[in-house]
């Protein structure tokens, strides 16, 4: 039985965000703080305070809308003869 990590998967490598370089992991579960290539750090990527460059930011949720008031009830109608 042959074991695979499930990010062994993906489609495909990890890019810098800086250089753009595809970042192959050596060994799985460990993350990585800075780019082999260019020594960009990934701590505010990996944290969320800087955007990934091509990926679009997550939209923040609205408020939701208040609901709409009851309205009056119909008048019967009349009677037919």
């Amino acid at each position: 039985m042959c074991f695979r990590p499930a990010d062994a998967a993906a489609a495909e490598a990890p890019k810098c965000p800086e250089c753009g370089q595809e970042i192959k992991a050596m060994l799985s579960g460990l993350t990585i703080k800075k780019c082999p290539f260019c020594k960009c750090d990934f701590t505010p990527y990996l944290k969320g305070e800087k955007p990934m460059p091509g990926v679009p930011a997550p939209a923040s949720p609205s408020a939701p809308s208040a609901p709409a008031a009851p309205s009056a009830p119909a008048a019967p109608g009349a009677p037919t003869a």
